[in-house]
């Protein structure tokens, strides 16, 4: 880190505290499924730029989640859902999920979709994410903070996205190739396209070897 960027970060005042609304679901909460929680598996925390916030995970997300043995929240950051408004900008934002992720039982993986992305992308500079998940990215850095730790970083966007801006900017930041879902963006919590989305993560989650 430069000496500015420590001074700017040593002087910036800490954002006003909020209290947040989590969504949480469990293994053991799938009373219909024979389903244990895999204590290899990392638990994940998502955020989204939805005003909904966390409950807009409650309908398929989370409990599909669960399902794969994970331990699934969400969280509201700051003037979503039942989180009140206050001070801060993206930077309060990045701090309500690094708060929220600390919360989780072991490292987890951060999951950002669009504003969400962002924040979840300056959180994972913060915090030893297990992995770092970006959907359908808006407004993130064009130069965001190297993720602690090294974890591994997925960039997933709807296929008419590939040829953005922001998807190019984000892949070039990461040095990665985004994977594509059908769809549109704002189809990620419904729709046909969302069932595949959530298992092209799940399998990536699967599969990564952090």
């Amino acid at each position: 880190m430069s000496l500015a960027a420590w001074v700017r970060r040593a002087r910036t005042p800490a954002p006003a505290p909020v209290k947040r609304e989590y969504a949480f679901f469990e293994p053991a909460d799938l009373f219909d499924m024979d389903i244990k929680d895999d204590p290899e598996a990392s638990p994940v925390l998502c955020c989204t730029g939805d005003p909904a916030g966390a409950a807009a995970f409650n309908a398929l997300w989370l409990k599909r989640i669960a399902a794969s043995g994970r331990y699934a929240a969400a969280v509201s950051v700051r003037g979503q859902g039942g989180t009140p408004i206050a001070e801060g900008g993206l930077e309060a934002r990045a701090h309500d999920i690094v708060q929220a992720a600390v919360t989780v039982p072991r490292q987890a993986v951060l999951i950002g979709h669009k504003e969400g992305a962002a924040w979840a992308a300056l959180a994972a500079g913060r915090y030893p994410a297990a992995g770092l998940v970006l959907v359908s990215p808006q407004k993130v850095p064009k130069q965001p903070p190297t993720p602690v730790g090294g974890p591994s970083v997925l960039l997933v966007v709807a296929e008419s996205e590939t040829q953005t801006k922001e998807t190019q900017a984000v892949a070039d930041a990461y040095g990665i190739a985004p994977l594509t879902f059908a769809g549109s963006p704002d189809e990620v919590f419904k729709g046909a396209g969302a069932e595949g989305l959530l298992d092209a993560i799940l399998s990536w989650l699967a599969n990564k070897k952090d």
